[in-house]
């Protein structure tokens, strides 16, 4: 009976939305949908494939002897969401139901809100915007899928699949940042941005923010102060990473990696200083286009080559010193650097000190990396704002990690 209730139900918010208004041409309103919906329901009870199949082309050819008659209403939107609505009432009693409950509230939802719809698809997008956003889906879902997984070359350096996903995050932070500015405005849109990519990825952010500097030099100090902002962040994430392995190394650097994240925080109030404020001109905002593959490419190309220094340093140096291999690690992936070091430190092969200096010692080099990147960008204003607000981070680290240490502390199970 459930079931059937949530067919009824679902049948009915679909209904709401066709229900024609006085003066409007007829069409399906309400009470159809609602029978419809209990037609596919009682279809899906009885299982009978051949009793299904006639009832869903007699409602069918009943919708387009309707349609066929009312020759002064357009599209046939109304008569598509009825068929719809059979599907979704005769798998309101399956196990799929709650398929079925996501798929009538959506088709509900889009029903309801026609003209903001079209008010967004015309007016609100751009035809460029459009074109990038195809073309932006088109590298994830087109060509990411073709490409080969696995390495080739000296050392296995070139990972087609593993490069490409970079090119993906880069496009990814300029085309969430254009359309976070496009939204929430140039300020809060960079800011929300900077947030956003920090906790995604703070190479791919400094990538797309150099890249977005390179299209518009105005926005260099703007955009420089959201760098550093991101790549603040990148330690609190480093400690809830830390903490999924080992809550008691997460707690032991929470003080010098707090330190850090606020010298970040520091920093990027500096160096964003005497720049013309980002609402006062779009521009300055940075992110003036939501998707170029180029710039994008010369990205992967950089990240290629990082890959190569990569594994010819594992090849020589191997894992033997655990602070070799986090500074070789570093260079493209914190995350992975967190997570063995955390399992080192649960498996007792390294201290909680080591530890905390291996993941700093990989963020660090992580940063010049991501120095080099903002040097993509061909504004001095940006690159040397983004290499001091890392010289700031970096140096309260060390000197805390040197006169302090890390705490020792126990959790109790």
């Amino acid at each position: 009976m459930r079931g059937l209730g949530l067919a009824l139900a679902l049948g009915f918010l679909i209904g709401r939305t066709r229900e024609p208004s006085p003066g409007w041409p007829p069409r399906p309103g309400l009470r159809d949908f609602v029978i419809i919906s209990i037609f596919g329901a009682v279809c899906s009870v009885l299982g009978l494939l051949a009793v299904t199949v006639t009832a869903f082309a007699a409602i069918a050819a009943t919708l387009a002897v309707m349609r066929a008659q009312q020759t002064t209403r357009a599209g046939v939107t109304t008569e598509l969401a009825a068929l719809l609505t059979f599907v979704i009432g005769y798998m309101a009693v399956t196990p799929a139901s709650a398929v079925s409950a996501g798929v009538g509230i959506v088709v509900a939802a889009i029903l309801a809100t026609k003209e903001p719809l079209r008010t967004f698809a015309r007016d609100v997008i751009s035809d460029r915007e459009y074109l990038d956003t195809l073309g932006f889906l088109a590298l994830i879902y087109i060509i990411l899928p073709l490409l080969p997984s696995g390495g080739y070359g000296p050392f296995g350096f070139f990972e087609p699949r593993r490069i490409w996903f970079f090119v993906i995050l880069v496009s990814g932070v300029s085309y969430v940042g254009y359309f976070m500015i496009k939204f929430l405005g140039p300020e809060s849109g960079q800011l929300a941005s900077a947030v956003v990519g920090g906790l995604a990825n703070t190479t791919a952010y400094t990538g797309g923010a150099a890249r977005a500097v390179a299209e518009a030099p105005d926005s260099a100090i703007s955009m420089a102060r959201a760098a550093v902002i991101a790549n603040a962040i990148l330690f609190p994430r480093d400690l809830i990473l830390a903490a999924f392995i080992s809550p008691e190394l997460a707690l032991a650097g929470v003080p010098p990696f707090a330190l850090m994240t606020a010298a970040g925080a520091g920093a990027a109030w500096l160096v964003g200083r005497g720049g013309e404020p980002a609402a006062s001109k779009p521009v300055a905002s940075g992110f003036t286009n939501p998707f170029q593959i180029g710039s994008a490419l010369r990205y992967g190309a950089v990240f290629a080559a990082v890959l190569f220094l990569t594994k010819a340093g594992k090849f020589y140096f191997g894992n033997s010193g655990q602070l070799v291999s986090a500074a070789i690690g570093g260079l493209i992936d914190t995350d992975a650097v967190t997570v063995s070091l955390a399992q080192f430190y649960v498996a007792k092969t390294s201290s909680a000190l080591n530890a905390i200096v291996g993941i700093t010692l990989a963020a660090a080099v992580n940063a010049i990396f991501k120095t080099a990147l903002a040097q993509t960008s061909g504004q001095l204003a940006f690159s040397a704002r983004v290499a001091a607000g890392f010289v700031l981070m970096f140096a309260a680290g060390a000197l805390f990690l040197h006169f302090a240490g890390v705490p020792s502390i126990t959790i109790a199970r």
